[in-house]
């Protein structure tokens, strides 16, 4: 018998007492009963002498039964199928044994203990069903390779699509979700949507450089300046440039010109194009920034107190259980630590839980210093000009004053930039001038 054919038929485990053990063996051989891994083990003494004791009459011949068995103290065991312990039951009675079923093993004896725990076998189908109607449905929704947009930006856009966990997987087109993503998110270049067990995972590749904004049309238009400054360099690629590096302009002078005059070769005009200005005028600019902290901040001290809990979630249904607070007045500040159920790396299952830690704490006021106001600006600052330098901006110096009013501190940052002020400014599609020869004459 193999391994599947007795764990499907059933197995016991059988002890054996008795004097006749030999002849029962030869029996059972003779009838063709099946027995196997037979096998010798220590038992207690007193286990084994209360089971031989009560079958002789006979004083004496117990004293003797006795004095053999508390030296040996030894039993025979061994394995056979259900069928096949019925038919040792009458050998048994014949060779003066006795047999006892130590252990079973297989399906026939765990439908029995089903039977018995009906709500146990219950809720082990319960459990089978709900992961199979599980694996129809979408519980996870991951992003792989976006840096510039978030996990959040991106759920946020596909919640309005809609494409959102615990839908049907047969609602979801990847394809169409693909397309709606590059249309929505001209900085990525590439997208690739799979379904795989209940996860939905979107790969994207987001380009190297930001994508400008294509208008479209080449309506004609001229370029002015969008702030004041130095003019430090200039890149034209189409247009008239009107100023050169080191001249002064304030905001909506005309830096490239869109109208393109056509000579003769005697340097008459002969006719003038109107055309769209594209050029990069880079200047030295100052900009300024200001912030706003309150006199008094709200700091939370710690008493070390902790209290402990559990979360567990299952769809839109929430339990949270949290240790009783016995002080009402007290002020906590509560953590949580989620994790979702999953049995491989793709099939996940709309169940979550978590712990909860909660932490006392005694809140007062301080009133701010001019030195830690101070720690403040630098940061704010510094975190302002990250963000210029990502956007190509070059910094050229900063500087900090910081003043106190009755509620706040007011911070003015003053930065010295390098940055493209080009504006592109539309231009009257007039009627074009056109001079012949003869005219000008």
């Amino acid at each position: 018998m193999n391994r599947f054919e007795k764990l499907w038929e059933g197995s016991v485990k059988v002890r054996i007492d008795g004097r006749g053990m030999e002849r029962f063996f030869n029996i059972a051989a003779q009838r063709g009963i099946v027995i196997e891994k037979i096998e010798t083990k220590e038992i207690p003494a007193a286990e084994y002498d209360g089971n031989r004791h009560d079958r002789y009459d006979n004083h004496v011949e117990k004293k003797e039964l006795e004095k053999e068995d508390k030296k040996q103290g030894k039993t025979v065991c061994f394995e056979i199928s259900p069928r096949n312990f019925k038919r040792l039951k009458p050998i048994a009675r014949k060779t003066d044994v006795r047999l006892r079923i130590t252990e079973k093993h297989g399906f026939p004896f765990w439908l029995i203990l089903g039977r018995r725990r009906s709500l146990w076998a219950g809720g082990l189908a319960a459990f089978f069903l709900l992961i199979y109607l599980s694996s129809f449905y979408v519980w996870d929704i991951s992003f792989d390779g976006n840096h510039r947009f978030t996990d959040e930006m991106l759920l946020h856009f596909m919640d309005t699509i809609p494409v959102q966990c615990g839908m049907r997987k047969k609602e979801i087109s990847c394809g169409d979700l693909e397309k709606q993503i590059r249309n929505a998110f001209p900085e990525i270049g590439w997208v690739s949507a799979e379904l795989t067990g209940t996860r939905l995972t979107v790969h994207v590749r987001e380009n190297d450089g930001i994508l400008k904004a294509e208008t479209g049309s080449d309506a004609p238009c001229e370029l002015t300046a969008g702030s004041d400054g130095t003019v430090t360099k200039i890149i034209v690629r189409n247009g008239i440039v009107r100023v050169k590096a080191g001249d002064e302009v304030k905001t909506g002078d005309v830096l490239v010109s869109g109208k393109l005059p056509i000579y003769d070769d005697s340097e008459t005009l002969v006719k003038t194009n109107l055309v769209h200005a594209d050029a990069e005028v880079y200047a030295e600019t100052t900009r300024t920034v200001t912030w706003k902290i309150p006199v008094v901040e709200e700091i939370r001290a710690g008493t070390g107190k902790k209290r402990k809990g559990v979360f567990f979630k299952f769809l839109d249904t929430e339990f949270c259980f949290l240790m009783p607070d016995l002080k009402k007045e007290s002020s906590w500040e509560l953590f949580m630590e989620e994790s979702q159920l999953r049995f491989s790396k793709n099939f996940y299952l709309p169940v979550y839980g978590g712990i909860l830690a909660a932490r006392e704490y005694i809140p007062y006021e301080k009133v701010l210093t001019k030195s830690e106001v101070s720690d403040s600006a630098d940061r704010y600052l510094n975190e302002y000009m990250q963000n210029l330098t990502e956007k190509g901006i070059q910094i050229l110096g900063s500087d900090v004053k910081i003043e106190r009013s009755e509620s706040h501190w007011k911070i003015h940052g003053t930065l010295t930039v390098v940055e493209d002020i080009a504006k592109e400014s539309p231009m009257p599609e007039d009627q074009e001038e056109i001079q012949t020869v003869d005219e000008h004459h």
